[in-house]
C-alpha cells in the first residue's frame, strides 16, 4: 500500500460517521419544540439548524458532541427580554424543562449558552437563537447576570462549503485529520478555531488546492511549519466566513505542531518511516503494513501473545479536556517519589506512581494502559496493553521496572462513553537508561 492509498483509507474511516441515530433524536427535540413554541406544529425539520462541525461537515468519527439550534418566535424574546433579572437563564431552564419531557432517562441541564442532553455516549447541546437577518442570529448567555449575545453561523458553514469545493474536499480531509491529531496527542483544540486555521493555512499556500493524497506529508509538513509559527499567547482569531472572534484560552496546538513538525521534517515523503511517523502522530488507525507485517514477525517467532487492546475500539474519541500525567520514583539512592523528569538515570526494580490532577467535569472514569514494546516484551511475552480500569485511587496508576526496552503508560478520562481526556508518557531512555516495564 503506498502511502497515498493509506491516507485515502484514513480518510474514509475519519469521515465514516454513524447519524442514524442522532438524526432521530434531533428529529423529536424539534417536534417537541415546535409543538411547544410554535401552537402544535409537529414538524421535525422546521425552525431547526445543524450548526458546529457537522454543520461545517468537518468532524469525523467519533464526534461527541452535536451543536444544534433552534429558532423560537419573536415573542419569546420579549418575554425573556423584559424580565429584570436574567431572563437569559429564565428561557435556558423552561427549555430544559420542555425538553425533559421526552425521555425522563435522559440527563438535561442548562449550561451557560445552551441546553444539554446527555445520552449514552454523545451529548447534545442546544442553542436558543432568535433570528435578526438572514445571517445573523441572538441567543442568551445565562453567565455574568445574563445578555444577549450575536452569532453568524451560517456565514461560517458557507466558507467552509466553498472551501471544500474549491479544494475537490481537501479543506475536509485537512480539518479531519488534525482533528484526529488533536484527539490522538490529548490536547484541546476547539472545532471552529481548527477549521478557521487551516483555511488560513489553504489561502497561504494554494498549491494544495489541487493537491493528490501522495502530496499530503508534504502539505502535513508546511500545515504544522505553519501552525508552530503562530502567537501562541493570541487570544482570539476572526472565524471563517464570520469574522466572529473566535476566542482560545490556551495555544498548546503551537507547541504541539512544533513537535509533530520536528517529528516529520527530515523524513522523506514515501519512506516507509512515514508510516510509523503517521501513526504516532494520528493513531493506530493509521494504516502502516509494514509495521503491522514486523509486529506480527515478533508473535510468531517468540510465540508472544498479543494482549494489547486499543481505546478507539471501544470509546469514540473527542478531547475536550487536558490531563497531564505525573510520574514520581522510588528507589534506593534517591529522594522517595522524585519527580521523573529530575533523574539522570534510573536503575533496575523501582517504584513508580503515575498520577493524574482531578477534573471538575462531573462523573467520569478513568482507565490506564501499560505497554512493553520490543524483542526483549515478546521473549518474556509481556508486551502487556490491557486497558484496566482506574480503583478506588482511579487518578494513580503504580507500577514496578523489570526489564528494559520501549515502554509507555497511557491515561485515558471516559464521561458518557466518550474519551474526553487522555495522555502519554515514556520513561526516558537512553544506551544505559531503563524505561518502565513490568
Amino acid at each position: 500500500m503506498g502511502i497515498e492509498a493509506a491516507f485515502k483509507e484514513y480518510v474514509e474511516y475519519l469521515q465514516d460517521i454513524k447519524l442514524e441515530d442522532k438524526e432521530k433524536r434531533m428529529k423529536r427535540i424539534t417536534k417537541k419544540l415546535n409543538k411547544t413554541y410554535y401552537d402544535g406544529n409537529e414538524s421535525e425539520e422546521e425552525h431547526f439548524l445543524l450548526v458546529g462541525s457537522l454543520g461545517r461537515h468537518t468532524a469525523i468519527n467519533g464526534v461527541s458532541d452535536v451543536d444544534i439550534a433552534f429558532v423560537f418566535p419573536q415573542e419569546i424574546y420579549d418575554k425573556y427580554d423584559n424580565r429584570k433579572h436574567n431572563g437569559q437563564k429564565d428561557l435556558l431552564q423552561d427549555v430544559k424543562e420542555t425538553l425533559k419531557e421526552l425521555a425522563s432517562r435522559t440527563i438535561v441541564r442548562g449550561d451557560g449558552q445552551v441546553v444539554v442532553l446527555e445520552f449514552s455516549d454523545y451529548e447534545v447541546e442546544l442553542c436558543p437563537y432568535f433570528a435578526n437577518d438572514e445571517d445573523s442570529y441572538t441567543y442568551p448567555n445565562s453567565n455574568n447576570g445574563g445578555s444577549w449575545q450575536i452569532t453568524k453561523p451560517i456565514p461560517e458553514i458557507a466558507e467552509a462549503e466553498i472551501m471544500i469545493d474549491e479544494t475537490d474536499g481537501h479543506y475536509q480531509n485537512v480539518c479531519n485529520l488534525v482533528r484526529a491529531w488533536k484527539n490522538k496527542q490529548g490536547f484541546k483544540f476547539g472545532g471552529l478555531l481548527i477549521d478557521t486555521l487551516v483555511r488560513r493555512f489553504f489561502l497561504s499556500k494554494p498549491e494544495f488546492y489541487e493537491a493528490e493524497f501522495s502530496d499530503y506529508p508534504q502539505l502535513l509538513k508546511d500545515l504544522f511549519e505553519y501552525l508552530k509559527g503562530l502567537d501562541k499567547d493570541q487570544k482570539y482569531w476572526l472565524a471563517l466566513g464570520s469574522n466572529q472572534y473566535v476566542y482560545t484560552k490556551s495555544g498548546k496546538f503551537v507547541t504541539k505542531a512544533k513537535k509533530a513538525y520536528n517529528k516529520i521534517k527530515d523524513i522523506n515523503n514515501d519512506s516507509e518511516e512515514m508510516y510509523s511517523k503517521m501513526r504516532e502522530l494520528f493513531g493506530t488507525k493509521f494504516p502502516n503494513h509494514v509495521q503491522e507485517q514486523l509486529e506480527k514477525s515478533l508473535f510468531t517467532r517468540y510465540a508472544s501473545k498479543n494482549t494489547e487492546e486499543f481505546i478507539e475500539d471501544r470509546y469514540p474519541i473527542d478531547i475536550r479536556y487536558s490531563v497531564e500525567i505525573e510520574c514520581y520514583v522510588s528507589q534506593d539512592g534517591w529522594r522517595d517519589r522524585t519527580p521523573l523528569r529530575h533523574l539522570p538515570f534510573l536503575r533496575s526494580d523501582k517504584r513508580l506512581e503515575f498520577s493524574i490532577q482531578p477534573l471538575d467535569i462531573g462523573p467520569y472514569e478513568v482507565f490506564w494502559k501499560v505497554r512493553n514494546v520490543g524483542e526483549i516484551a515478546h521473549h518474556k511475552d509481556k508486551i502487556r496493553g490491557e486497558i484496566s480500569e482506574g480503583n478506588l485511587e482511579k487518578h494513580r496508576h503504580k507500577e514496578r521496572t523489570e526489564f528494559k526496552g520501549e515502554h509507555y503508560v497511557e491515561v485515558y478520562v471516559v464521561k458518557n462513553g466518550v474519551v474526553v481526556a487522555r495522555d502519554n508518557i515514556e520513561v526516558p531512555i537512553n544506551i544505559d537508561r531503563t524505561r518502565v516495564s513490568v
